[in-house]
């Protein structure tokens, strides 16, 4: 049994070697691929150094997809994606990913995720609410009751079935994000299932601004236009909108039992994400420096 590690990198330095070492602790070991994107500090000296193969791309070639199944070239039983600020929680997260494979119709199983200690309490709320202490398995009998986080997956840590993930070609080339919702989103709908392993856990979560949020909620506005035949299925039993004021409304009564001092950020951050969605998701009716302007991906073209 193979297990390969594939992680985009891009100036990774300062949490890259720890993510290395910990990945060298596991009781299960891997062997691990970088794929760097023209850094400018160290990175690749530090991923060579352990060991790890490497292979260089320039910046501007980046994509979130089409980057991910350079990891078709390598032969595996099983491909773990994993970002380079996704620190394991112990030496068990291999071992705990591999379990659900026992089924197999699991071609997917994503990790849990814990919030740094110095998350704030919206991150710690996204945490908490996302990834659950208890583990699940995900299937097409699921939308009637989970909606859109049926197709939820995060690449952040995740581990696909490599003989699927071959047979399918990967993740849908160009796409400029949610290619992991995109990938779980056809398996389901192809029959296979996606698993949430909660004993499978790494260390990761983000401080976002205001203007973060926009452009990450302006190509998930994008993500959803371009790819309207997830809407269209999970419509068939919820609105993905008010799959969003759900969990924003969540996180407002969290808020005000634990941090009451949050709540303006919060009302401010919801507000964001929906003007932000929305204008994505009908960025083919703005000029083309505008949706160059507010996406994350400058390499995007309308």
């Amino acid at each position: 049994m193979k297990v390969l590690v594939i992680i985009p990198t891009l100036n990774a330095a300062k949490v890259f070697k720890d993510l290395l070492k910990l990945l060298k602790k596991q009781t299960i070991l891997s062997q691990i691929l970088i794929i760097d994107s023209s850094s400018i500090d160290n990175t690749v000296q530090i991923a060579k150094t352990a060991d790890a193969e490497v292979i260089e791309i320039s910046r501007s070639d980046f994509n979130h997809a089409t980057t991910r199944n350079l990891a078709l070239q390598k032969e595996a039983d099983f491909y773990l994606f994993m970002t380079q600020d996704a620190l394991p929680y112990d030496d068990k997260l291999v071992e705990n990913l591999l379990k659900p494979f026992e089924d197999e119709d699991v071609v997917v199983i994503y990790a849990r995720q814990i919030p740094h200690e110095d998350a704030d309490p919206i991150e710690k709320f996204a945490r908490e609410t996302n990834y659950p202490p208890v583990s699940f398995v995900k299937s097409k009998e699921s939308l009637k009751k989970m909606g859109i986080k049926t197709f939820f997956c995060s690449n952040s840590c995740a581990m696909y079935r490599a003989s699927y993930f071959k047979k399918v070609g990967g993740f849908t080339e160009g796409l400029i994000m949610n290619e992991d919702m995109a990938f779980a989103a056809r398996a389901i709908l192809d029959g296979k299932k996606v698993a949430y392993a909660a004993d499978a856990k790494v260390w990761h979560s983000h401080r976002y601004t205001a203007k973060d949020l926009f452009k990450r909620y302006f190509d998930i506005g994008i993500f959803f236009k371009t790819n309207g035949w997830i809407q269209e299925e999970v419509n068939k039993y919820s609105s993905t909108e008010s799959t969003g004021v759900k969990q924003a409304k969540k996180e407002l009564v969290y808020l005000f039992k634990n941090a009451p001092l949050s709540l303006p950020k919060s009302v401010l951050f919801s507000m964001t994400k929906y003007v932000a969605y929305r204008l994505g998701y009908n960025y083919d009716h703005l000029p083309s420096r505008l949706v160059k302007r507010l996406s994350l991906h400058k390499s995007f073209h309308s």
